[in-house]
């Protein structure tokens, strides 16, 4: 038996969340759409997809048993600095009266229709 938790992911090689010594740790997650879109080809707005991601987030802790009251750090990555309003505004529709610790990082997406990524680590309750 592992002494680690999972969760299924978005793709088969991508735990959706890895859980251990009461710490819960998700995977990059993008939005659904967006995901789609590296096969189909289809364009996702990058503010739709900050929304979806943040949904994701949500609704992927949820299946580990925790929530976004829950979390203590939360990563962001970017394809361009021009979504950093967005992601301010989406992160105080989640945490507005003061949130975990963040880092937003600008990077380069292996995929061109990702424009957002964004990971968390959660306190088990």
């Amino acid at each position: 038996m592992s002494r680690f938790e999972r969760t299924v992911g978005q793709s088969p090689i991508l735990p959706g969340t890895v859980s251990a010594n009461g710490l819960v740790f998700t995977s990059g997650l993008i939005a659904p759409a967006a995901f789609a879109a590296i096969t189909s080809g289809a364009v996702v707005p990058a503010s739709r997809q900050i929304v979806d991601t943040v949904a994701t987030l949500r609704a992927t802790l949820a299946a580990a048993g925790v929530g976004v009251e829950d979390v203590v750090k939360v990563n962001a990555y970017l394809s361009s600095a021009d979504l950093t309003a967005d992601w301010n505004d989406a992160f105080l529709g989640v945490w507005p009266g003061g949130g975990p610790a963040r880092t937003t990082l600008v990077v380069g997406f292996t995929s061109p229709a990702v424009h957002f990524e964004l990971e968390a680590v959660a306190a088990t309750p």
